[in-house]
């Protein structure tokens, strides 16, 4: 067809992008990651929503480990950290304020 954008251009740079550092376009860290707010009473649903929720977002190694720190003086570093905060915002923007 012509004209047809197919999105080739993205899907090439997911293809080539290092692992776990895609640029998603999801930075915003008052983003709210799940509907279900941690409280003291609901770990488990809390817990299933965040880690769904990650995994769809190619952020589940954050947090389960798999997701390496680079080495500090490496120019991934930066990207990394601000990856790594990002999640960590999301979580604590997950939690009632009483436990964030």
């Amino acid at each position: 067809m012509a004209g047809n954008n197919s999105g080739e251009g993205f899907v090439k740079d997911l293809i080539t992008a290092p692992s776990g550092f895609v640029a998603d376009g999801e930075s915003n860290t008052s983003q709210r990651l799940c509907s279900v707010l941690l409280n003291e009473f609901n770990y488990l649903p809390w817990s299933r929503a965040v880690t769904i929720a990650l995994g769809g977002r190619s952020k589940l190694g954050f947090i389960n480990g798999k997701e390496k720190a680079p080495v500090f003086d490496s120019p991934e570093y930066e990207i990394w950290l601000s990856k790594d905060q990002l999640v960590m915002s999301w979580i604590l923007n997950s939690m009632e304020r009483n436990i964030a």
